[in-house]
C-alpha cells in the first residue's frame, strides 16, 4: 500500500504508529543535540513496536530485509560483537526513521497544496519538444522535496492526464508517450543521490565516509546530476527524433489550467531553496551535526507551510493525515532501517579486514577505485542488494585500505554515481517497484527496457568525470 492512501485517522493502532514514529523523530534529534545513547536504544524499541502494529503494510522487499537483518543480528551475536555495535546500529536505525518521519510532514504539506498539484500538471502538459527536459526537471524537483513520494507523485498526475487523452491515442502513441514520460521523471528522479539533503542517500554516504560533508559535495553533485540530464536528453532526442505527435498521430496533451501554473514550478523550486538555505544556514551557526540540523528544521518547515495554507486548521488537518497515513510508511521505514542496520552490523561479520588485505593494491590506485567502486555499487544493485548495503560496505573497505589521492569528495561522488545509476533501472530496486505498480509495467521492462542503455551510460559518465577529476587533482 502507498503511504498516501486514505486510512483510519482516529483507531488506536494508527495513533500509536504515529506516536512511536514522532518519538523515534524526537529520540533521534535529542541523541543529534546531547549524545545521549540510551535514547536511541529507548527509540527504537519504540520503532519496533510501530512495525508490528503495521506489519500488514510491509510488502514483500521489507519482510525480506527485515528477515536478513535478523540473520545478520544472530551471527553478529554469535561472533561474539560488543554491545557498542548493536548501539550505534540502534541510533542509525532511529536516524534513518526520523529521517523518513520528518520527511513524511514535508510530502504531507507539499501534497496538501494546489501549487504543488498545478506545478506537475504543468509540466507534464509541455509539448514534445521541451517534454523529457520539464518531466526530467520535475522528477527531480519533486524527488528532492519528496523523496520517493515525489517520484510516486509525478508519476500519478503522468498516468492521469494520459488516461485522460487515451481516446485521443492509438496503441503506439499511447504506449510511446508513456514509455518516454515515465523515462524522462524517474532518470529525472535517480539524480537526486548525488546532492539532496532531504534524501537517504546522500545522508547515508555523510554517516558513512569520514570527512565527507554536505556543502562540500553538493556543488559538484548538481554538476554530475547535470551532465546525467543532457544525457538522457540525447538519449530521448535520439530514440524520438519524431515523435508520435509529429507524425499526425496524436494531438499534445492539454489541461484546464489556471492562468498562473507557469509560476507553480518557480514556487515549488522556491520551497526547495528555501528549506536548503534554511538547514545549511543553522548548520554553520550552531555545534549541531548536519543530520540533527535537518530533521529539526524538516518538520518545523512543514508545519510553517501548513500554516501558511491554512492557519490552525492546517496543522491540524496534516496531523490527521500523518495519523492516517502511518502505518502505510511500514515498506519505506522497514526497507531504509533493515539497509542502515545491516550495512553497519554486516561489517563485524564480513571479513572486512581480510577484504582490505587482499584489496591492498588499489592503495595506489585511486582512478582504479573510482571505477570499481560505481560499477560494484551497479553491478550489486542489479543482483539486488540494495545500495544502502553495499555502499556502506565499500566505503568501509575503502576507508581502511587507504587509497592515496583518493578524497573523501571523490569516495562519495563515486558512491552517489553507482547510487543513482541503479535507481531507475535495477528491477528489484524500491523506485522501480514502486513506478511499477502506478504504471501497470512490469519492473523489467521499465529498469531494462525503458533505462538500461542510459543506465550503462550513466555510471561510464560518472567513472569518467570522477576518475578524472582524481587523476588531474581536481576532486
Amino acid at each position: 500500500m502507498s503511504s498516501d492512501d486514505p486510512l483510519n485517522p482516529s483507531g488506536w493502532r494508527n495513533v500509536i504508529a504515529a506516536a512511536c514514529l514522532v518519538i523515534c523523530l524526537g529520540g533521534a534529534i535529542v541523541q543529534g543535540a546531547i549524545g545521549a545513547d540510551a535514547g536511541a536504544v529507548v527509540a527504537v524499541l519504540f520503532f519496533g513496536i510501530y512495525l508490528a502494529l503495521s506489519f500488514r503494510f510491509i510488502a514483500r522487499v521489507g519482510w525480506v530485509l527485515l528477515g536478513f537483518s535478523f540473520v545478520v543480528a544472530l551471527l553478529a551475536l554469535v561472533n561474539g560483537v560488543g554491545g557498542d555495535i548493536y548501539v550505534e546500529a540502534a541510533g542509525r536505525v532511529v536516524f534513518l526513521s526520523a529521517l523518513l518521519t520528518a520527511v513524511a510532514f514535508l510530502r504531507i504539506a507539499a501534497t496538501s497544496d494546489r501549487v504543488v498539484e498545478v506545478a506537475g500538471e504543468f509540466l507534464t502538459q509541455q509539448p514534445p519538444t521541451r517534454r523529457y527536459a520539464s518531466l526530467g526537471v520535475g522528477g527531480h524537483l519533486f524527488g528532492v522535496l519528496l523523496n520517493l513520494g515525489g517520484l510516486g507523485v509525478m508519476l500519478e498526475v503522468i498516468m492521469k492526464g494520459l488516461r485522460a487523452h487515451r481516446h485521443e491515442m492509438d496503441d503506439f502513441v499511447y504506449a510511446a508517450r508513456k514509455r518516454r514520460m515515465v523515462s524522462a521523471c524517474m532518470r529525472g528522479f535517480s539524480t537526486v543521490a548525488f546532492w539532496t539533503p532531504f534524501g537517504v542517500a546522500l545522508n547515508l554516504l555523510i554517516l558513512t565516509i569520514p570527512g565527507l560533508e554536505w556543502w562540500h559535495l553538493a556543488p559538484y553533485g548538481l554538476s554530475l546530476a547535470g551532465f546525467l540530464f543532457l544525457l538522457g536528453w540525447l538519449f530521448d532526442t535520439v530514440k524520438w527524433r519524431r515523435p508520435p505527435s509529429a507524425r499526425g498521430r496524436a494531438a499534445d496533451l492539454t489541461g484546464d489550467l489556471p492562468g498562473w501554473s507557469r509560476w507553480a514550478v518557480l514556487i515549488v523550486a522556491g520551497h526547495i531553496f528555501l528549506l536548503g538555505a534554511s538547514v545549511m544556514t543553522l548548520d554553520k551557526a550552531t555545534p549541531f551535526s548536519f543530520q540533527t540540523v535537518l530533521i529539526f528544521i524538516v518538520p518545523i518547515y512543514a508545519t510553517l507551510w501548513a500554516v501558511l495554507r491554512g492557519g490552525i486548521g492546517g496543522v491540524a488537518s496534516m496531523s490527521r493525515r500523518f495519523i492516517a497515513q502511518s502505518p502505510g510508511y511500514a515498506t519505506e521505514m522497514s526497507v531504509i532501517a533493515s539497509a542502515g542496520f545491516v550495512g553497519l552490523v554486516a561489517l563485524e561479520v564480513v571479513p572486512v579486514e581480510w577484504i582490505a588485505d587482499h584489496l591492498g593494491w588499489i592503495a595506489a590506485r585511486p582512478v582504479l577505485t573510482v571505477l570499481m567502486l560505481v560499477v560494484t555499487v551497479f553491478l550489486t544493485g542489479l543482483a539486488g542488494v540494495h545500495p544502502m548495503i553495499s555502499v556502506v560496505l565499500l566505503a568501509d573497505v575503502v576507508s581502511r585500505v587507504g587509497v592515496e589521492g583518493l578524497s573523501p569528495l571523490a569516495l562519495g561522488l563515486a558512491l552517489a554515481g553507482g547510487w543513482s545509476g541503479i535507481i531507475c533501472i535495477g528491477p528489484a530496486i524500491t523506485a522501480v517497484v514502486y513506478a511499477s505498480a502506478i504504471v501497470k509495467e512490469s519492473p523489467v521492462t521499465i529498469g531494462f527496457h525503458w533505462n538500461g542503455a542510459y543506465g550503462l551510460a550513466s555510471i561510464f559518465v560518472v567513472a569518467l568525470v570522477v576518475g578524472g577529476g582524481v587523476a588531474l587533482g581536481l576532486l
